[in-house]
């Protein structure tokens, strides 16, 4: 087993990482670890059963003899995800064969990446996003090489190179409270360099940390 602070190469990181993620899911349990008081800070109630669906990719590369996956700070277009921190994704559309499709086109047209070194893993816990009304389907896959990102301007406002030794240091976890259309939210979030990941991003990088932690790939 890889120790977490001597990552050599990917394809061992990699291995490890398939290793444990096909002894099952640590599943909601470990989401709400990362869960915000009030997941629906909206006037309006959506109803599950007519949510939207897509998917979100958590692509794993080297960098030096360090582990990263892109976040990206979304532009200010006025949406309600708008200006937020997210993983590269979006909604599925009817030219998407899945939502494996869908995660790597959105990647593809977010960060400009190479959609054939991008090597699938498999799916980690769905979650609903009250909020939006989207059911979104995280994907975990690495980069075959070091990434050259393009960002789309119109989409992104920045990306986010995230190493994952730093981002899950106990130091980089912590909680506040936001205030959100006239709620009070209790908020957990991993602080990355200076932005504040929470909400179901968080929550799904709540489920990768477990798995890590099982694999023996971060401290």
């Amino acid at each position: 087993m890889t120790h977490p602070n001597s990552i050599s190469n990917i394809d061992q990181f990699v291995e490890d990482f398939i290793f444990e993620f096909q002894k099952g899911l640590p599943g909601a349990e470990a989401q709400k670890k990362m869960s915000p008081s009030l997941r629906n800070h909206s006037h309006n109630t959506n109803d599950p059963s007519l949510a939207r669906d897509s998917s979100v990719l958590i692509l794993f590369y080297q960098k030096g003899n360090k582990i990263y996956f892109p976040l990206i700070k979304r532009t200010n277009g006025g949406h309600r995800h708008s200006g937020q921190i997210s993983l590269p994704g979006g909604k599925f559309e009817l030219s998407d064969k899945n939502l494996v499709d869908t995660a790597i086109r959105e990647t593809e047209e977010e960060l400009g990446l190479l959609r054939d070194r991008i090597q699938i893993i498999g799916p980690i816990t769905g979650l609903y996003i009250p909020i939006s009304n989207f059911q979104v389907q995280p994907i975990v896959a690495f980069y075959e090489g070091l990434p050259e990102f393009k960002a789309d301007s119109f989409e992104v406002y920045k990306v986010i190179e995230t190493d994952i030794q730093e981002l899950f240091k106990a130091e980089n976890k912590k909680i506040k409270t936001l205030h959100k259309n006239g709620f009070d939210i209790r908020a957990p979030f991993y602080q990355v360099q200076e932005h504040m990941l929470w909400g179901a991003t968080a929550m799904i990088v709540s489920e990768l940390e477990e798995l890590l932690k099982r694999a023996g790939l971060i401290g």
